[in-house]
């Protein structure tokens, strides 16, 4: 700063702020994103514009030093970093002032043919499954694109290997901003920290190991009910505390269908079944060569280059009236093959196997209360008592269990209230003659005895 400059009163421009946590400076780079910098960084990039770094004539502080104050007490801020859904720059909210630093990337759709997609995804999925794809992605689009937030179920995909699920996914970035995070172990409690999920708008749970301890599986329910739900998400960065904030968020996940891939997925009771969309994919021939790299390159560019033309279709989409949910956009769905692979790998359907093989032998019926049955296949008399003790480790598990059963296989499982006390008495009859176990998923097929 020149003498003229001084005597003008003339300032440098710099606009930048204070991370209070981080004790850090964010400046904008040329690129219009921002980049966080020290103090002494800070003070390099001032005295390039000009600020002067010694004190005026009268006063203790430089012109650089004023600077500094102004920007810890007037333009500092709670958080900074890239906030899924969220375009860069200053934002507020009633609990925080918190700066982004970069912004999603948003295709813009575009009328155009996208044979080579449709011939993936019609061959992957089928034309009845697509109707809750492309739903899903509509309702997910509009929610980005308008920077309006609502609530979006997790997508789940299981089928074989090499059936493109994987690719769904990558592709499935592309169209909600570009960025993804994988936030398994974040909600399946191995660890607290999360603040690397809200970078991203799309969250993947990609073939990872299943956690088949069932304590953890509901956990991943529950993380699941939030994420899908909940607008205001705690961030919490290693070292600093925790703050709320709204992230765009959509959850999808694949695995493959055999029953130990499965167990990635949480039970789907009846408070995470409207939650949760569940696609089995096909594996069909690729409509591209894939044997080689360049083969595989080619391949990816041409979808990539079709995704303005799908994202077209999808903005277009219509969702059938009967298919709309006032709170999701698009109703759930679970595939009925994979609901009953599900099914079997429940606790409840494990205790169900254990009540047939002990208690309901030779088609006798069973009556009695949760607890009665609980202690009945407990007991060290029951051959399954070990396995039973491991199911029913919580105090109310029993009757939660066979309420669960009851939703089922309702012909099945009857209960009443008798007595002063008006204890729920259960009856559970044995397997059908036919050897049906009940385990339906039409309520036209629950009506059956």
């Amino acid at each position: 700063m020149n003498e003229r400059e001084y005597n003008s009163g003339e300032a440098p421009k710099l606009e930048a702020y204070y991370d209070q946590m981080r004790k850090e400076y964010l400046v904008q780079d040329h690129g219009g994103g921002w980049v966080s910098v020290n103090e002494t960084g800070l003070k390099r990039i001032m005295r390039q514009l000009g600020f002067d770094n010694r004190p005026r004539r009268g006063e203790v502080l430089s012109d650089v030093e004023h600077k500094l104050v102004e920007i810890q007490t007037r333009f500092n801020v709670l958080f900074a970093g890239p906030v899924a859904g969220f375009m860069a720059g200053l934002h507020e909210t009633p609990d925080a002032r918190f700066l982004v630093t970069k912004s999603p990337t948003i295709i813009p759709a575009a009328v155009r043919p996208w044979p080579t997609l449709e011939h993936l995804l019609v061959g992957m999925l089928g034309h009845e499954q697509l109707v809750y794809l492309f739903g899903w992605l509509k309702c997910a689009r509009a929610a980005i694109s308008s920077g309006k937030r609502s609530p979006g179920q997790a997508l789940a995909i299981a089928g074989p290997a090499e059936s493109a699920k994987s690719l769904l996914q990558k592709l499935t970035t592309l169209m909600l901003g570009g960025r993804s995070a994988r936030p398994y172990q974040f909600m399946c409690g191995q660890t607290p920290f999360n603040a690397h999920l809200f970078g991203a708008e799309h969250l993947m749970i990609e073939d990872e190991s299943p956690a088949t301890d069932h304590k953890a599986r509901r956990m991943l329910g529950a993380m699941i009910k939030s994420l899908t739900v909940n607008e205001d998400q705690s961030c919490h960065r290693k070292g600093d505390t925790p703050i709320m904030l709204c992230p765009f968020w959509r959850l999808t996940i694949t695995v493959n269908d055999e029953p130990e891939n499965l167990m990635v997925l949480p039970p789907l009771d009846e408070s995470l079944e409207d939650k949760i969309i569940l696609l089995k994919a096909e594996r069909k021939p690729m409509p591209m060569p894939t044997a080689t790299p360049g083969d595989r390159e080619a391949f990816w560019n041409t979808l990539v280059g079709e995704l303005p033309g799908l994202l077209a279709h999808v903005e277009g989409f219509i969702i059938p009236p009967e298919l709309v949910s006032q709170r999701f956009g698009i109703t759930h769905y679970q595939n009925p093959e994979l609901l009953a692979k599900l099914d079997d790998l429940s606790p409840e359907f494990k205790l169900l196997a254990i009540v047939e093989n002990h208690l309901l032998v030779g088609g006798q019926v069973w009556q009695g209360k949760a607890s009665d049955l609980e202690r009945a296949v407990t007991d060290s008399a029951c051959p399954y008592y070990y396995e039973a003790r491991k199911l029913l480790s919580w105090s109310t598990a029993c009757g939660t269990y066979l309420g669960r059963l009851k939703r089922r296989h309702p012909a099945r499982f009857v209960h009443a209230h008798t007595g002063e006390d008006r204890e729920r008495i259960w009856t559970i009859h044995p397997r059908a003659a036919n050897g049906m176990n009940g385990l339906f998923h039409t309520p036209e097929q629950n009506e059956k005895p």
